[in-house]
């Protein structure tokens, strides 16, 4: 896999902690749920992408 592709996909998980960050410190507890489920749902997905992309052909 290509750092690029590397450095955007860890760019993409560091925004969603700062973006859960930002909203904890409002304190809607809905609204963070829902982004703890969006980093979740992207964090396996980028796992399997980069196995993918890495697996030898």
């Amino acid at each position: 896999m290509s750092l690029t592709l590397r450095a955007t996909l860890c760019e993409i998980r560091d925004d969603l902690h700062v973006l859960r960050r930002m909203v904890a410190a409002r304190g809607h507890m809905e609204t963070i749920q829902g982004i703890d489920a969006l980093i979740g749902v992207a964090e396996a997905e980028t796992i399997k992408a980069i196995r993918s992309i890495d697996r030898p052909t």
